[in-house]
């Protein structure tokens, strides 16, 4: 049994006076007290679909609560979803109010809209004579909350139980898992025997083959370890490092133009972006490379092209290609067709028009000669847009010269409302399979064949990727080690001020200070005996010229006394 109050609430953009129901609820309408609201458009009724929510608010005044306003939210009781009339009955804990309440109606969508249907309404509620003691009135109440505990308490119980019954399975499993552990344990010993013994004969035939420094000798010993496997390598392109103008740095390209059809990548036309634009697109972050144009009946494009086998060529080398026949381009990209097993085009990017939000992405066709394969989308913000697609031996979107080319276009401007590409980030990710065979063999290749330094590099010192030979070692250190030592078989002119503080030697015999001469006079530390002129001795090679002039002090030498007592072993002759 209850007390109904119906109500018809119109959803309308407009601001409306609040709809006075005249109703009155009593405290002790307990359960009893049944709001009942039917939701209408216009004059038809509002449908709800399946899983839409109907909040309802109620407000009155409080001195306790914020503001000044308590709020209880209800979820509506759908009665009937095709005629849209929903319910609520009002909880013990707003009847211990007093007063006007303020009604709204509110739809949440399933698919995560929402609106205010602008339906205001009021009612009363008053205290029954009958009732001394009321129950408490709450400031907040959310019906949610009690739906969320119910759900807790159910799933607190559901898995108590399935934990009971997990935890006597385990019980079960444990005594049957004690019984294989010896036998597990000894598996695990002989495995690791046979294991170390596997690892012992590889690392000997690699120690024997010298795996690792001679390429011409690595091919059988890769066979040998790890015979014909296949292995999935992932690539991911895209424009980093990208420089206007260049295919060094990075050998894909990126072109811009206004088009009225669809036309072919080598048609295209346009102009590639310059430096600054490249920097827009090369990594996922809120700057945008936008392209806009207001002619009528003119979209908005970008080319996008990638060059799959100059990233294979760069990552591989060119033996990698080499080894399985190839000697041209064309020939390169008949292999790459046939390993390539998956590609993934993403666009980050948004577009807009006079038809409004939508920018399209599609891919060339060789099979064709057109844009074959297409994704879009129509947010009016920056959205992942994807290609994605496993690939066969005739895999036709990777063109003769090694590329995928991918087109990115707004729909046709109408001469008012331009046609807008917003673009965040491009790349392109694929897969090839190889054998590990091929792939390891065309690693030590490059590495030792195509990356071997050359003299000058080896000289010069500043390249950090270059393989060194032998010879490339000692020509390296011979030029670094030119003019800034002594050599010992060439002439050489050693400049600067050299001090040697121990004598310096020429086949055994120490060369003479002062160019190679010695001279006493009547200043010299060495003899004081000499009163005015000089004795000079001076040396060349093994000739030793001795000049006299000189006066003695008379009272410092006798006659047949000796002037000067000793001389230095270089003065004496042999």
């Amino acid at each position: 049994m209850f007390k109904t109050s119906e109500e018809i609430i119109v959803i309308q953009a407009e601001a409306t006076t609040p709809l006075n129901t005249g109703v009155v609820f009593w405290s002790h309408d307990k359960g009893t007290a049944k709001l009942i609201t039917q939701l209408k458009k216009g004059h038809i009724n509002q449908t709800l679909s399946q899983g839409t929510i109907v909040p309802i608010l109620l407000e009155f005044n409080s001195d306790t609560a914020a503001k000044g306003k308590g709020r209880h939210i209800y979820h509506a009781v759908i009665e009937n979803a095709l005629e849209g009339i929903v319910s609520i009955v009002l909880e013990d804990n707003i009847l211990g109010y007093v007063g006007r309440v303020d009604g709204s109606v509110y739809i949440e969508l399933p698919d995560s809209r929402s609106l205010d249907t602008a339906g205001r309404f009021t009612f009363d509620i008053k205290r029954s004579p009958i009732d001394e003691d009321v129950p408490e009135l709450e400031d907040y109440y959310w019906q949610g909350f009690n739906d969320i505990m119910e759900q807790y308490h159910e799933s607190i119980t559901e898995i108590k139980s399935e934990a009971k019954a997990l935890l006597d399975s385990l019980t079960a499993c444990v005594t049957a898992a004690q019984n294989k552990v010896s036998t597990l344990e000894q598996s695990i010993t002989t495995a690791n025997t046979n294991l170390n013994a596997s690892i012992d004969e590889i690392n000997k035939k690699i120690d024997d083959n010298d795996v690792f420094t001679k390429a011409e000798g690595s091919a059988n010993v890769i066979s040998q370890v790890i015979g014909k496997e296949k292995v999935e390598l992932t690539f991911t392109t895209d424009f980093d490092s990208k420089i206007s103008g260049s295919v060094i740095e990075n050998p894909n390209i990126a072109r811009h133009n206004a088009i009225a059809t669809l036309p072919s990548p080598k048609n295209f036309g346009g102009s590639e972006l310059s430096d600054l634009y490249y920097e827009l697109v090369r990594k996922k972050d809120t700057r945008n490379f936008v392209t806009t144009q207001n002619v009528a009946t003119r979209m908005s494009a970008n080319l996008y092209s990638f060059s799959i086998l100059e990233c294979l060529k760069r990552e591989l080398g060119d033996q990698f290609f080499s080894s399985l026949g190839a000697k041209t381009d064309k020939q390169c990209v008949e292999i790459i067709r046939k390993i390539v097993s998956y590609r993934l085009v993403s666009l980050w990017a948004s577009g807009k028009s006079f038809e409004g939000n939508k920018v399209n992405m599609r891919m060339w066709s060789i099979l064709t000669n057109s844009w074959l394969e297409s994704s879009n989308s129509t947010s009016s913000e920056v959205k992942l847009i994807t290609m994605s697609g496993l690939e066969n031996t005739n895999n036709h979107y990777i063109t003769d010269d090694g590329k995928i080319h991918i087109l990115a276009y707004a729909e046709a401007s109408d001469g008012n409302v331009a046609s807008t590409i917003n673009t965040d980030y491009v790349s392109l990710t694929f897969k090839i399979n190889i054998s590990v065979h091929d792939f390891i063999e065309s690693t030590i290749a490059a590495n030792h064949i195509e990356n071997l330094a050359a003299q000058e590099e080896a000289e010069a010192g500043e390249d950090n990727t270059k393989t060194m030979t032998p010879l490339r070692v000692f020509q390296s250190i011979a030029k670094w080690t030119k003019d800034k030592f002594v050599s010992m078989t060439e002439n050489e002119t050693v400049l600067g001020i050299k001090n040697f503080a121990n004598g310096l030697q020429v086949n055994g015999r120490n060369v003479l200070s002062q160019k190679g001469e010695i001279v006493f006079d009547h200043t010299s530390e060495t003899d004081s005996s000499i009163q005015s002129g000089i004795v000079r001795f001076k040396r060349y090679g093994d000739w030793i010229l001795v000049n006299f002039n000189f006066q003695c002090r008379s009272t410092d030498i006798a006659s047949g006394g000796n002037l000067i007592g000793v001389l230095e072993a270089d003065i004496i002759p042999s």
